[in-house]
């Protein structure tokens, strides 16, 4: 939706600048802000649908159990990145609430910026937990080979 809502907003904005010589006023901005939906949303939903793109250079000379341990760790080491993101989020975030500013033509505050940011983010911590439960579970089902 926030895809759809960019290009039709970019689209009306053109339109109105080329016919009417009257651009609609802070369409940068909400696009801007519609983008930070688009990317942090899109991200938990390839981790959702463990959709990373994995090479696999070593996993031919792997057995299944081998195979199994190096997706769980990957799936792990995926979270942990996440962990360590939201982390060190919080400091640049909390400094748009301390020290607000707004975008200059609609004057949209920076911190909306951040919320979708951290949904997006925790959701992709979410999806990846759950990947990594699925990763261990498959592993010990293997292991019972």
């Amino acid at each position: 939706m926030a895809i759809a809502a960019m290009m039709l907003l970019t689209i009306a904005d053109v339109l109105m600048k080329g016919f009417f010589n009257r651009p609609i006023k802070g369409t940068f901005e909400v696009v801007e802000l519609l983008l930070v939906f688009v990317v942090f949303f899109g991200v938990a939903e390839v981790f959702r649908a463990d959709g990373n793109i994995c090479c696999d250079v070593v996993d031919h000379a792997l057995g299944i159990r081998g195979r199994a341990t190096l997706q769980a760790f990957g799936a792990l080491s995926s979270l942990a990145f996440l962990l360590l993101l939201g982390w060190a989020m919080i400091e640049p975030a909390w400094d748009t609430v301390n020290h607000p500013q707004r975008t200059q033509e609609i004057g949209i505050p920076l911190y909306a910026h951040w919320v979708p940011i951290f949904i997006g983010t925790a959701l992709s911590m979410v999806a990846a937990a759950a990947v990594f439960w699925t990763r261990l579970q498959l592993r010990t089902s293997k292991d019972e080979i």
